[in-house]
């Protein structure tokens, strides 16, 4: 059972056109899932596991308590029921990056699906860039002290 917030991407990922968006939410979502996913790749479950069982065999059930631990996320990925995808930003040299699970960690559930993917895609004006870019190019505690910034932003 799917529930509200995954039926919404749901609804909007069974958008054939952002002319027949219901809701201006709706037409937001649709775009800027579209724009994320021209520039962004997303794995499938097999995609993930396949390149994980580099050292050891990974199952889907891996792949969920990773998730529930917050070392990973994945955002609704088909329009025909609430399959999930993996942003691939996530991934490197065969594994998940320890980065993304202290990040996830900070965040504390704040984001899910898609809005944690637009998070993760959106400028950092301290950074001078998005997250996404700054995990090859910024040193992990900067980019760590920048989320934790913006979660508390008066501390």
């Amino acid at each position: 059972m799917t529930c509200k917030y995954e039926r919404f991407f749901i609804d909007v990922l069974n958008l054939k056109s952002v002319n027949e968006a219901p809701t201006k939410q709706h037409e937001i979502y649709f775009n800027e899932i579209n724009k994320f996913t021209k520039h962004l790749l997303i794995l499938t479950p097999q995609q993930v596991i396949d390149y994980l069982s580099l050292d050891k065999l990974y199952t889907q059930s891996d792949l969920e308590l990773m998730e529930e631990n917050k070392i990973l996320f994945s955002v609704t990925q088909t329009s025909e029921k609430s399959n999930p995808g993996y942003p691939a930003f996530q991934f490197d040299a065969g594994v998940v990056r320890p980065v993304i699970a202290r990040i996830l960690k900070i965040l504390d559930g704040d984001y899910k699906n898609w809005d944690l993917a637009f998070w993760f895609n959106s400028f950092n004006y301290d950074l001078d860039m998005s997250l996404i870019d700054a995990l090859d190019t910024i040193p992990l505690e900067q980019i760590l002290k920048e989320v934790d910034k913006e979660k508390n932003p008066y501390q």
